[in-house]
C-alpha cells in the first residue's frame, strides 16, 4: 500500500485550527462544510480507505480493512466522497468497484498522486483536522436541531481531551469517561442504522403507523438513552465542574479499592446454581477480597477489579485496555466482542486467563499482549464465523515487551494462530494449534518455546519465521525457536514443517 500524508501538531495548533473552523456562521455541519469546500479537492486525488466497522459489516468483511481508491466527486454538505476502488490490501477480500457515501474522514490522501494537479497535501491536512474533531471533540448531539458548534465547547472538550491523555485524570475515570462517549456514538450509530433500514424498504416517507413497532421502541429506547448521557457528559465537560466532580469520584474509588476487588459476573439461574457458585467463590476468596455480584460485563471491568469470575455461559466484553487482572470461569464460559472492532483483548502489565472460550467471530485479533506477564491455561480460542482463514483473522499477538506462557489451549481456525513480534517471548507446553493458514508466525529476535505441542492442518504453514539477517531459507532451524521432542509440529519433518524467510523491510 502506498504511503500516506501524516501530520505532527501540538496540542495548541490543533486548537487554534478548530476554532478557526467554528467561528463561522451556521450550524456544525454548516460549519464544517464552509472549510471543506475552501481545502478539499472536489474530484480526481488518489487516498487509502480505512473502512469503519459499518462498512465492513455492510460488504461482510472483516474489520480492519483497508483499500486504495480515487475520489470520483466529493459531496460537501455530508462530508463524503464517492469512490473508484483500485486495489484492497488483502487479495482474498473483495469491495464493489464503486462505492458511495465514504466519509471524507475514512480517507487518507496518499503522498504520491496520480493526479499531478491536484493539491492532496491541503486536502489531507483539513481531513486530518476533521478526523481528530471526530474521534476526540465531537458529540452525537452536535448534530441535533442544527445545533451551533461554539469555540468554548471546543475549548472544554480539548481541555478534557487533554487531561485524559497526559495522566491528570487517573486511568479508572478516564475510562469510563471514554466509556460514556462510546455508549453515546454507539446509540447514534444504531439510530442511523434504523433510519437506513427504513429507506433501504422504502418506508421513510409513509406513515408512522405503518413503521415497524420495533422501530419505534428501539428508537425511543436510543434517544432516552442519549438524553441520559448528555448531563453526565455535562459534568466532565465544564472544567470547574470537572474538578469537583473528579475529587468525589477519587474519594469514592480510594474507599472502594482498600481491599483485594473480586467481581463475580451472574446472570440470574436456579437457587441450586447459586449455591454452587457460592462454593466456588468462597473456595477463591479470602477475608482480603471485596466481593461483588453484577451482571454486566462492562459495569464490573469498568470497576477495574483485580479478578473476575464468570458465572453465566456467556458473556459479551467491551472494548476496554485491562491490566493487572485474572480472568476466570465457573464451569467454562464463552466471550464475545460486543460489536465489530479490532481486538477482543488488549492487555498490558500482569495477566491471567483460565477456562474460557475466547471468540473471534466480531474480531480480527482475540489477545493483543502489549507488555508485561500474561498466562493462559485451559483456554479455547476460535473463529467460528462464516468467515475463511484468508480473512486473517489472530489468535494471539505478542508485542515486544510481552512474555506470555500458555498451557493446556487450542488455537483452531485463524489465520495466524500466533504472532509473536521482536523481543517478545512466549512458551507453549500441552497446546494445540490446527486449522489455521499459519499456525505461529514469529519474527527475528523472538524467543518462542514449544513443548508438548502439536501443529496440525494448517494449510499455509506449521511455524513460518521472518528473519532480518541473511540465513538460508533451506535451513529450518532459527534463533529464538525451541521445539522439544515432545511436540508434534506438522507431518514431523521441521524442514518442510518450519519456513524461514528474509523479511521485506522496503514494505511500508
Amino acid at each position: 500500500m502506498p504511503v500516506v500524508y501524516n501530520f505532527m501538531h501540538s496540542h495548541k495548533e490543533t486548537l487554534e485550527a478548530l476554532v478557526d473552523i467554528f467561528t463561522c456562521q451556521g450550524s456544525m455541519r454548516e460549519q464544517l462544510t464552509t472549510y471543506a469546500e475552501l481545502r478539499v479537492e472536489p474530484v480526481g486525488w488518489d487516498a487509502l480507505w480505512k473502512l469503519s466497522k459499518r462498512f465492513c459489516k455492510r460488504f461482510e468483511v472483516r474489520y480492519p480493512c483497508v483499500a486504495l481508491v480515487t475520489v470520483t466527486s466529493v459531496d460537501f454538505e455530508e462530508l463524503t466522497a464517492e469512490v473508484d476502488v483500485l486495489s484492497v490490501q488483502h487479495a482474498a477480500v473483495s469491495l464493489p468497484e464503486q462505492v458511495s457515501a465514504v466519509p471524507l474522514i475514512e480517507l487518507w490522501p496518499t503522498l504520491k498522486q496520480r493526479e499531478k494537479s491536484v493539491n492532496a497535501e491541503d486536502t489531507a491536512q483539513l481531513i486530518d483536522l476533521m478526523r481528530f474533531f471526530y474521534d476526540n471533540i465531537w458529540m452525537p448531539w452536535d448534530d441535533q436541531d442544527n445545533k451551533v458548534m461554539l469555540p468554548k465547547t471546543i475549548e472544554n472538550r480539548m481541555s478534557l481531551w487533554l487531561d485524559i491523555h497526559n495522566g491528570s485524570i487517573p486511568s479508572y475515570i478516564a475510562r469510563s469517561i471514554t466509556m460514556m462517549r462510546n455508549s453515546a456514538i454507539d446509540a447514534h450509530e444504531k439510530l442511523r442504522d434504523l433510519d437506513s433500514s427504513l429507506c433501504d424498504e422504502g418506508m421513510a416517507d409513509e406513515d408512522d403507523s405503518l413503521l415497524p413497532s420495533n422501530y419505534i421502541s428501539q428508537c425511543a429506547e436510543m434517544n432516552a438513552h442519549l438524553d441520559s448521557l448528555m448531563p453526565k457528559w455535562s459534568l466532565y465537560e465544564d472544567p470547574l465542574v470537572r474538578e469537583h466532580y473528579l475529587a468525589l469520584a477519587k474519594a469514592k474509588w480510594e474507599e472502594n479499592k482498600t481491599k483485594r476487588n473480586l467481581v463475580a459476573l451472574w446472570q440470574g439461574g436456579s437457587i441450586q446454581q447459586f449455591t454452587n457458585i457460592t462454593k466456588f467463590l468462597k473456595s477463591k476468596a479470602s477475608k482480603d477480597h471485596n466481593l461483588m455480584v453484577m451482571i454486566s460485563a462492562e459495569e464490573g471491568l469498568s470497576l477495574e477489579p483485580e479478578e473476575v469470575v464468570f458465572c453465566s455461559s456467556q458473556y459479551e466484553i467491551p472494548e476496554m485496555p485491562l491490566l493487572k487482572i485474572s480472568l476466570f470461569s465457573f464451569n467454562g464460559a464463552t466471550l464475545k466482542a460486543n460489536m465489530m472492532r479490532s481486538c477482543l483483548f488488549m492487555m498490558s502489565e500482569d495477566c491471567t486467563i483460565q477456562d474460557l472460550h475466547l471468540d473471534c467471530a466480531l474480531v480480527n485479533t482475540v489477545i493483543v499482549m502489549r507488555a508485561g506477564r500474561l498466562h493462559v491455561k485451559n483456554c479455547l480460542f476460535s473463529d467460528d464465523s462464516q468467515n475463511l482463514q484468508s480473512d486473517f483473522a489472530q489468535g494471539i499477538v505478542a508485542m515486544s515487551d510481552a512474555k506470555i506462557l500458555l498451557e493446556e489451549c487450542t488455537f483452531e481456525n485463524f489465520y495466524s494462530g500466533l504472532v509473536i513480534h521482536e523481543g517478545a517471548q512466549v512458551e507453549l507446553r500441552n497446546c494445540t494449534i490446527k486449522r489455521c493458514g499459519v499456525g505461529i508466525q514469529m519474527y527475528s529476535g523472538a524467543n518462542v518455546k514449544l513443548d508438548a505441542t502439536a501443529i496440525s492442518e494448517c494449510s499455509e504453514q506449521s511455524i513460518r519465521c521472518e528473519i532480518t539477517t541473511n540465513v538460508q531459507s533451506s535451513n529450518a532451524t532459527m534463533d529464538g525457536l525451541e521445539i522439544a521432542s515432545s511436540c508434534k509440529i506438522g507431518a514431523g519433518n521441521l524442514q518442510q514443517e518450519v519456513l524461514i524467510v528474509k523479511q521485506d523491510n522496503d514494505l511500508v
